[in-house]
């Protein structure tokens, strides 16, 4: 039999997961996350997916090694779409989920799997996102289309930072579409001079939104979100780039604030005078800085 440990990363997500009946491990590799919560009767089933069919294949190797094939399933999907998209082809019982895991991808591809299987996650009690890259995008993300972030967490691992969000919905399924309607209609002027909108099409006529602002789902979202967050003074930018939570792991908490504030120094260092990078450096100097006066009071 295979032996496997759970890598520090992937251990702190399941620290941080709640007991629960169903849960979906979106994106799960090798399986042995599920794997664990089952054996440990944290979640008395499981449903794994992922996009590629080699780690799903090895994920069921895994799964039925552990005999644990009638309680965890697996499903190549990209992200959830399969579901979304073939409900018919599966029961009730086959979909409902109270809660999931997103690991070990970007940001953006994290929260574009929550866009498109929205009607899921809005029945969940919560889930969780360990998420490489753009966590502020995220943060904005979670906060504008009705999810809350109850915890988060830290933890370093093999030279690099990780973050674990616990997310709880606050909405419903049936405000999904009007709090994407209030999102444009509320960010309309802050994006419609920007030339990157302009020149991707976003608009018609007088800079009108045009009616099918999301028919291509996810698309837009990001430049939308990157736009807003490059407009937030400084002060405002702390809880979504550097949030604080009581509970947290305080000593990674500040060796990444440290780390993170030495590490554009440097890069400010090494600049050309006047270069064109040195506005936005500053600005995240800033942040970092104000992130670790706050922590220290």
């Amino acid at each position: 039999m295979y032996k496997y440990n759970l890598s520090k990363r992937l251990t702190k997500v399941e620290n941080l997961i709640e007991p629960a009946a169903f849960l979906v491990d979106i994106g799960c590799d090798h399986g042995f996350l599920a794997i664990d919560l089952i054996k440990s009767g944290k979640v008395k089933k499981a449903l794994c997916t992922d996009i590629k069919e080699g780690p799903l294949m090895r994920a069921k190797e895994h799964i039925e090694e552990y005999g644990l094939d009638e309680q965890i399933k697996t499903l190549l999907s990209d992200g959830l779409l399969t579901l979304v998209d073939n409900k018919s082809k599966f029961t009730p019982e086959e979909m409902n989920f109270d809660t999931a895991c997103i690991c070990g991808m970007g940001g953006l591809m994290g929260i574009k799997i929550i866009f498109e299987a929205d009607e899921f996650f809005r029945k969940m009690d919560c889930f969780y996102l360990q998420l490489q890259s753009d966590l502020d995008l995220v943060r904005l993300f979670l906060g504008f289309f009705g999810y809350k972030i109850l915890f988060e967490d830290m933890v370093y691992e093999e030279g690099k930072y990780y973050t674990v969000l616990k997310v709880k919905n606050i909405s419903s399924f049936e405000n999904s579409v009007k709090i994407k309607e209030n999102f444009v209609k509320k960010y309309k002027d802050v994006v419609v001079n920007d030339k990157n909108f302009k020149e991707a099409g976003l608009f018609e006529g007088n800079d009108e939104i045009t009616d099918s602002f999301f028919e291509n789902g996810f698309e837009k979202v990001p430049m939308i979100l990157k736009n807003i967050y490059d407009n937030l003074p400084a002060k405002d930018c702390v809880k979504y780039k550097y949030p604080y939570y009581d509970g947290m792991d305080d000593e990674i908490y500040e060796s990444f604030l440290r780390f993170m504030i030495n590490k554009y120094l440097k890069i400010k260092n090494y600049l050309p005078y006047n270069s064109d990078r040195s506005e936005a450096i500053n600005k995240e100097l800033e942040i970092m800085n104000l992130a670790y006066e706050r922590y220290v009071k």
